[in-house]
């Protein structure tokens, strides 16, 4: 079973499972290197211009995609996956992998995995009670037009390590989430230049709860930053937001990046209690 819309199909059944939150085309190139009845691993090279990770576009890089039925057989897996990537990749210096249950963690770091990232779900399940302030001595700017792009792509890479896990965003996908429906790009500006951004999506219309808010990014460039510039950002997506009708927002945060944690919590965002997206990488 080599092909990958197969393997994913498969992958459906099995308990605990990273495939699901991948999109086919993202692993095409992918090398299967572990199918039976109880576990699916398959890898591939980070030589991309996909930021996944703490990593981008180097040879020397791999992640590891992964779906299983048991803890056993996931290690089992792992360890299988690990060997093949050391026997068939000469170069590989890193393995990074994503979706680990936190069950699993423990083990993963007796193993000698450490944790890149742990993305909690932050929740204001009632966006119209929220009340801004109003402030218009400053100027948050809609996205205008595609010599935007180069720009906002510049404020996120800047940013890259400032939170575990975050590394920016391409031109490319600036450019695909330029072109989303039920979206838009907040900018703000000094001089002229592009200093943050902020991008909010808009989903679930037909959810009895009420449409969400989706803060996919918020990023200002470190020199702007302790000014109040993202909270100014994050206040326009929002009011963007309730106008829109939106009566819920999410949004995913390290649980580490306590300066971010700090202003969303402030604004009345709030986790479940449960553990985030956890991942983490192994140096070969």
């Amino acid at each position: 079973m080599s092909n990958i819309k197969n393997v994913m199909k498969k992958a459906e059944d099995f308990k605990f499972n990273s495939l699901m939150y991948v999109e086919e085309e993202d692993i095409e190139t992918a090398k299967l290197c572990i199918d039976t009845e109880d576990s699916l691993f398959l890898y591939i090279s980070l030589n991309t211009d996909r930021e996944i990770g703490t990593y981008t576009k180097s040879k020397n890089n791999f992640q590891v995609f992964w779906a299983s039925n048991t803890k056993e057989s996931y290690f089992e897996g792992l360890e299988q996956t690990i060997n093949y990537i050391r026997k068939n990749e000469a170069e590989a210096e890193r393995v990074y992998i994503e979706f680990v249950p936190a069950e699993f963690v423990n083990d993963m770091e007796s193993l000698g995995f450490n944790t890149v990232s742990e993305w909690i779900d932050y929740w204001n399940k009632d966006l119209y009670a929220l009340k801004l302030p109003v402030d218009d001595n400053f100027k948050v700017r809609g996205f205008e037009n595609m010599e935007d792009i180069a720009q906002i792509a510049a404020v996120t890479k800047s940013c890259a390590g400032y939170s575990r896990g975050f590394t920016g965003q391409s031109e490319e996908t600036i450019k695909e989430w330029s072109n989303m429906e039920k979206s838009r790009l907040f900018l703000a500006e000094d001089d002229n230049h592009i200093i943050g951004v902020c991008f909010g999506i808009l989903y679930g219309f037909e959810s009895e709860k009420g449409t969400i808010l989706w803060i996919r990014e918020l990023a200002v460039k470190p020199k702007y930053q302790s000014r109040g510039i993202g909270r100014k950002l994050l206040y326009s997506a929002i009011r963007w937001g309730q106008e829109s009708k939106a009566r819920r927002s999410f949004l995913a945060c390290d649980a580490e990046n306590q300066r971010a944690l700090n202003l969303y919590k402030s604004l009345n965002y709030q986790s479940n209690g449960e553990p985030g997206q956890i991942n983490m990488d192994y140096k070969l």
